[in-house]
């Protein structure tokens, strides 16, 4: 990624002068860049249109507050010199936060740091169920009929995608299994993260889970999406691997982290769908793969390793199809680990 940041953003800000620049390739949404300057290292993103409005800005604004009231860590907006939550440059939306020390990992190896990851999205869930907030953004993650409807209108239309015939069987395999994992409507609304990939979580050096960041999907959702997402993302190997699968090893521990640092506060029946739900968003982003590949405008792409955001994509929802395979094949097992009905 090449460093492209206007001249006129850095200086919105009242944070010194800047030391050093480095791109962060994390993402698969935002441009986002490391700044370290004479008052301290920040974080600045490139925020992708879709997630630009002021809305969004005040729900990350409101949810950092309120998780720095809480002593929950997590990173703080900084405002511009004018006050405001976003700085612009024409057409494109900055945001600044501070940056936290800790290290990523991108596939989770080992069992001590799953279970880290349990406990501490269990503590941020019982944390910001007391969040005394109303959303204001209406960009919702994981509705998963509208992903589903949304794709089906896509692969109708076909766009100018060449290579239709490529994708046909993912595509039936899609229409034929994703509406089989809707999970019902009536399950509790509570806030979550939105995006709880393993890359979104903060460890120290002895593998410890310290913090939380990419806040700027929060929102009320029912629990089990983002469960759905948590473990599809730490079980599973890299997104784009064809021969992904579903490490029960580490569900194992991470479900014990979970259910350690949960409590009580998960009902019976939100228990009950904790399996179903892995494999619901799993098809789900596979289903928001393929969308992009015939839509190719939202995804991020390794150009290093692929010669489009199409082929990329291809090979994410291919990956994310093969770890599905893998999950219905150990069902059985994650119930017995959950302690649910067979």
């Amino acid at each position: 990624m090449s460093i492209q940041i206007p001249k006129s953003i850095p200086g919105s800000y009242d944070i010194g002068k800047i030391r050093q620049v480095k791109a962060v390739t994390d993402g698969l949404v935002h441009q986002t860049y490391e700044l370290d300057t004479t008052t301290g290292k920040y974080i600045l993103q490139h925020l992708h249109p879709v997630l630009a409005s002021d809305a969004i800005g005040q729900d990350f604004l409101a949810v950092t507050r309120y998780l720095e009231e809480q002593n929950f860590p997590s990173p703080k907006m900084i405002l511009t010199k004018k006050g405001t939550m976003l700085a612009h440059d024409g057409k494109e939306v900055w945001r600044l936060q501070t940056k936290l020390s800790g290290q990523t990992v991108h596939i989770l190896n080992h069992v001590r740091m799953a279970r880290e990851c349990g406990e501490i999205y269990a503590k941020f869930h019982r944390v910001m169920d007391g969040f005394p907030y109303t959303f204001k953004s209406k960009k919702i993650l994981h509705e998963t009929e509208k992903v589903y409807d949304a794709f089906v209108k896509v692969v109708k239309k076909g766009g100018k995608v060449a290579e239709v015939d490529e994708v046909e069987e993912m595509v039936e395999f899609l229409r034929r299994e994703l509406p089989k994992y809707f999970l019902p409507s009536t399950l509790p609304m509570r806030v979550i993260h939105g995006d709880p990939k393993i890359s979104n979580i903060l460890f120290d050096a002895k593998g410890h889970a310290k913090a939380i960041i990419d806040l700027d999907t929060c929102n009320r959702r029912p629990l089990l999406v983002e469960l759905g997402d948590a473990f599809r993302s730490w079980c599973g190997g890299a997104e784009d691997d064809p021969h992904n699968t579903f490490n029960l090893s580490i569900f194992r521990a991470a479900w014990a982290g979970y259910k350690k640092g949960a409590g009580d506060m998960m009902t019976k029946r939100e228990l009950q769908y904790v399996p179903k739900a892995i494999g619901t968003i799993t098809l789900e982003l596979a289903a928001r793969f393929l969308t992009d590949y015939f839509n190719d405008t939202y995804f991020g792409w390794d150009s290093s390793r692929y010669p489009s955001r199409r082929a990329h994509n291809l090979a994410r929802a291919r990956g994310q199809i093969a770890e599905f395979r893998d999950y219905q094949k150990k069902m059985p097992v994650i119930k017995s680990i959950i302690g649910v009905e067979k």
